[in-house]
């Protein structure tokens, strides 16, 4: 004869604690997501708040969840992000896209000039139209107190005449002429300028065909990030 079963034995009596760590886990990942955005699109946030509601109600149904920078709106984004925005605006206003292109890297915003806007083959002295282009460029640098720096670049190709040596004199001299438009002519403070000629020695891409020797032919204008001191 069977022993019978004392009341309470198939009660698990912990049981709760799987739920209640779910929703401990579910609310600390949605404080988290609360933090990670500094500043939030109301519409996107409330998409966020739907979901995690449905969790918490034992939805299994997976809502998807945009990413996370996408719920950022303007006024939280950093000043190098709103910089970059409105120079490729500038850019974009004045059908400039295929000569000036702009990159973000950890120094700064870089403001990447074709060379043939600004100069002839193998000299350094500024084109009429690039005036046009670099008064664009001065409204922008008037409105930050930023340093910025100017590169020179050239390709692999080596010259050799009466002005220049070498390619660390054309590429040094070409930032030069930059400089000296934007601090004589536009008369900007010459304390927050410095140049650096490269030479052919820092290309973008590799110097093997016409195309690619063209895009290291450039002049950089680097708006340097400002760091805390």
């Amino acid at each position: 004869m069977s022993r019978r079963k004392k009341k309470g034995e198939d009660i698990n009596t912990n049981g709760w604690m799987d739920t209640y760590a779910d929703t401990i886990t579910l609310l600390l990942t949605f404080f988290i997501l609360l933090y990670s955005i500094s500043v939030v699109d109301s519409q996107k946030l409330n998409k966020l708040a739907e979901a995690m509601k449905k969790s918490l109600q034992g939805s299994t149904k997976i809502t998807e969840l945009e990413n996370i920078e996408n719920l950022k709106v303007g006024e939280g984004k950093s000043d190098y992000e709103n910089l970059a925005e409105k120079l490729n605006t500038v850019i974009e206003q004045n059908a400039l896209t295929d000569v000036v292109k702009i990159r973000e890297e950890e120094r700064g915003v870089v403001l990447q000039l074709d060379e043939t806007i600004l100069f002839d083959s193998g000299e350094a002295v500024l084109k009429d139209y690039s005036r046009n282009i670099l008064n664009t460029i001065t409204t922008v640098i008037k409105n930050i107190d930023n340093d910025v720096l100017i590169e020179g670049n050239t390709d692999n190709i080596p010259i050799n005449n009466e002005y220049f040596k070498s390619n660390w004199e054309l590429s040094t001299a070409r930032t030069v002429s930059i400089v000296r438009y934007f601090v004589e002519t536009k008369e900007i403070n010459p304390t927050r300028f410095s140049v650096k000629g490269y030479a052919e020695y820092k290309p973008l891409v590799e110097n093997n065909t016409e195309e690619n020797r063209s895009i290291n032919r450039r002049v950089d204008i680097l708006i340097v990030e400002q760091k805390e001191k």
